[in-house]
């Protein structure tokens, strides 16, 4: 038996229940799916298959990047009844990740977590540059009062460290903040 997921929530939809049109709405989540015009023949009258055999996992096409599509193992059919026209109120649905996954972090969390990352690598490295002797008090007054591209050769040296700095200090952000967002979030039956 082969199924369309839906790439935005991952709800799967047996070809032998998807209309005829070239479009449905998804159960799950009420985007709007394309079914493939190769499948949509193959899918009013798909050939039984054994229990055995495993699920192929079609993605639906959408003008939208595709999610990645994983086979799962056999799909039990489901007894519900047939989806109804899809909500158009954006507030009654939220699509939202997996409840078991992380809880994604929003764009502006994560620039202000570059905007205080940023000084705070430079600040980091400089300091344990200075108190390891890699930079002297002289060097750092001559990058201000010196003259000539040759005055930010120590600063160049350093600017990897200050890289790994900032990077792990983002990363690291972004990941306490996604575990704390997974604990907030109510989780859904």
């Amino acid at each position: 038996m082969q199924v369309l997921q839906c790439p935005e929530c991952g709800e799967k939809h047996p070809l032998s229940g998807v209309p005829d049109a070239a479009g449905f709405a998804c159960r799950g989540c009420g985007r709007t799916l394309k079914v493939p015009a190769s499948l949509a023949r193959a899918g009013s009258a798909p050939a039984p298959a054994p229990a055995s055999a495993p699920t192929s996992v079609l993605p639906a096409v959408d003008p939208a990047p595709a999610a990645t599509i994983a086979p799962t193992a056999a799909v039990a059919p489901t007894t519900t009844a047939p989806a109804a026209a899809a909500p158009t109120d954006p507030t009654t649905t939220a699509p939202g990740p997996p409840p078991g996954g992380p809880a994604p972090v929003p764009v502006w969390a994560r620039i202000l977590l570059w905007v205080v990352a940023v000084p705070a690598g430079f600040l980091i490295v400089f300091l344990v540059a200075r108190f390891t002797g890699l930079m002297s008090a002289n060097q750092y007054a001559d990058m201000f009062l010196a003259e000539g591209a040759g005055r930010f050769w120590p600063l160049a040296r350093l600017l990897p460290f200050v890289a790994v700095v900032v990077a792990g200090i983002v990363q690291g952000g972004v990941v306490l903040l996604a575990r704390r967002g997974r604990r907030q979030r109510p989780s859904t039956p």
